[in-house]
C-alpha cells in the first residue's frame, strides 16, 4: 500500500538529517541511481522543511537508510528480477564502503566515551551549569550519530538479506520453468518409437546442470537462512530492519517446500530419463544385431551370387570333334563367342568341317543364352548358317561345360540343324571340346 508524503517524511526524517555529516562524503552515482529506481516505482523522500533537496549530494548514510527503510515499506514484490539485481549489487557495495568507515565509528565511540567523561566532572560542579547543557547536547548529537551509522550498517545488512531472498526466489521460478521444459523434452521423446541418443545425452547434461543450479541455490538458502537468525539479536529497536529481516525469513521458509518439490520432480525425471536411456540402449543393441545380421545376409547373398553367376571371363575360344551323323566321318569345331554382351545373353560364330577335307564345312551364327552355378556353365543357342556347298540352315544348340581351371573348361553340346533344301532335312551332332576364355 502506497503511504502518502508526510507519513514516508516523518519515518525517515531521523535518518535522513542526522547522516548529514562531514564523515560521510557523498554516495557514488551507483547508489543515488538505486534510490532514484525507487522513487520511479512510486516512493517519494523529502526532508522535514518540506524541501527535496535534489541538487544536494546524497550520502552513504542517507542512501543505505533510504534503501532499507523503503523496501521495508514498500515491499520487494513491485520490483522485477532485474531492478532486484540492480538494488542487491548497490547495497552490497554500501556495505562495503560503509564497512570501511570502521575508523569514524571507532572516532564517535571515542568522543561520546570523552563527552561522558567531562560531563560527570562538570556536572560535580554546580558553577558550570551552561558548560554541562552544552557538553549534554554534544553527547546527544554523538549519540544520534553513532546510532545513525550503526542503523545504517544493520539496516542495509537487513536489506541485502531481503533482497537476497527476493533474489533466490526468482532463481527458483527459473529453475521450475527450466524443469518444465526438460519434462516437455523428455515427454516428447518418450513418444517417439525410436529416441535420438544424441537428444537423450543433452537432456542429461542439462539435467545435471539444473541439479547444480539447485544444489547452489539450497547451500545459499541454507546460508541465508543462518545469517538472519545471526542477525536477529542485532535489529532490537530497528522496526524496518526487523521487518526486512522477517520478511526475508518468510520467503526463504516458503521456498523450503518449493525446493523439495524441484528435487522431487528432478528425481521423478531421473527414473524417466533413465528408463528412456534403457530403451535407447536396448534398441542400439537390437539395431547392432540386425545390423551383423544384414552383414552375415550380404556375405551370404555375395557367396551365392559368386556360386550362380561367378565371375568369369566372357570371351571363348573352343575347340570341339564330332561324328557326323549321315557319313559317319569326324569333324572339327572352331567356335569363337562372347557369352555376356547384354547380361547373359551373347552371340557365338562357329566353323566346322570334316578332317578329311577341311573345305568341305559349314559356318554358323547363333545367339546364346548362359547360365553358371559354381564351375558348371549351362547354355543353350538358336541361330542359323550356311554349308559351303549352298545349303543353308536354321539350328538349335544346348551344351554344358564344367571348369577344370580357372580360364579352362571341357565342353559337351549338341546341335540340331533343319536343312532349307526343299526337303525338310535334319542333321543332329553331339560334340565334345575345350574351351579357353579371356
Amino acid at each position: 500500500m502506497r503511504r502518502s508524503f508526510a507519513t514516508l517524511t516523518l519515518s525517515l526524517f531521523l535518518g535522513l538529517a542526522l547522516a548529514q555529516e562531514p564523515l560521510d562524503p557523498p554516495a557514488a552515482p551507483w547508489a543515488q541511481e538505486a534510490v532514484e529506481l525507487l522513487v520511479t516505482k512510486g516512493v517519494f523522500i523529502g526532508y522535514p522543511d518540506g524541501t527535496f533537496r535534489w541538487r544536494e549530494p546524497l550520502t552513504r548514510q542517507e542512501a543505505a537508510l533510504a534503501l532499507y527503510r523503503l523496501l521495508a515499506a514498500y515491499g520487494l514484490d513491485r520490483l522485477s528480477p532485474e531492478e532486484v539485481d540492480k538494488l542487491l549489487e548497490a547495497t552490497r557495495r554500501l556495505r562495503e564502503e560503509l564497512g570501511a568507515q570502521g575508523q569514524a565509528v571507532e572516532a564517535l565511540k571515542e568522543e561520546q566515551k570523552a563527552l561522558e567523561e567531562r560531563l560527570r566532572v562538570l556536572e560535580a560542579q554546580p558553577s558550570q551549569e551552561g558548560e554541562v547543557r552544552a557538553l549534554e547536547q554534544a553527547l546527544k548529537e554523538a549519540q544520534k550519530r553513532l546510532q545513525a551509522l550503526e542503523e545504517a550498517q544493520k539496516g542495509l545488512e537487513a536489506a541485502q538479506r531481503a533482497l537476497e531472498a527476493r533474489n533466490l526466489e526468482d532463481q527458483l521460478k527459473q529453475a521450475e520453468a527450466a524443469l518444465r521444459d526438460l519434462n516437455e523434452r523428455l515427454r516428447a521423446l518418450e513418444a517417439r518409437p525410436q529416441a535420438d541418443p544424441r537428444q537423450v545425452e543433452a537432456l542429461r547434461q542439462e539435467q545435471k546442470a539444473l541439479e547444480e543450479r539447485l544444489r547452489a541455490l539450497e547451500e545459499a538458502r541454507e546460508a541465508q537462512a543462518a545469517g538472519l537468525r545471526r542477525l536477529e539479536e542485532a535489529l532490537q529497536g530497528l522496526p524496518e530492519a526487523r521487518r526486512l529481516a522477517e520478511e526475508a525469513q518468510a520467503r526463504l521458509q516458503a521456498l523450503e517446500p518449493q525446493v523439495k518439490a524441484l528435487e522431487e520432480g528432478l528425481k521423478g525425471q531421473e527414473e524417466r530419463l533413465r528408463a528412456l536411456e534403457g530403451r535407447v540402449q536396448a534398441l542400439e543393441a537390437r539395431q547392432a544385431q540386425d545390423e551383423a545380421r544384414l552383414r552375415a545376409l550380404e556375405e551370404e547373398v555375395a557367396a551365392l551370387k559368386r556360386t550362380l553367376t561367378p565371375s568369369r571371363p566372357p570371351l571363348h575360344l573352343g575347340l570341339a570333334t564330332y561324328r557326323g551323323d549321315v557319313d559317319g566321318a569326324w569333324y572339327g569345331r572352331l567356335l569363337l563367342g562372347h557369352d555376356a554382351l547384354l547380361g547373359p545373353l551373347g552371340l557365338r560364330l562357329a566353323y566346322e568341317a570334316p578332317f578329311a577335307d577341311p573345305a568341305q564345312g559349314l559356318a554358323s551364327l547363333d545367339l546364346t543364352f548362359r547360365t553358371s552355378f559354381g564351375d558348371l556353365d549351362g547354355y543353350f543357342g538358336v541361330g542359323g548358317g550356311l554349308y559351303l556347298e549352298g545349303t543353308p540352315f536354321g539350328q538349335l544348340l544346348i551344351g554344358a561345360g564344367v571348369r577344370v581351371v580357372p580360364n579352362l573348361s571341357l565342353f559337351l553340346e549338341g546341335h540340331q540343324r533343319y536343312l532349307f533344301d526343299g526337303q525338310a532335312g535334319q542333321r543332329s551332332t553331339l560334340a565334345f571340346g575345350l574351351a579357353a576364355r579371356f
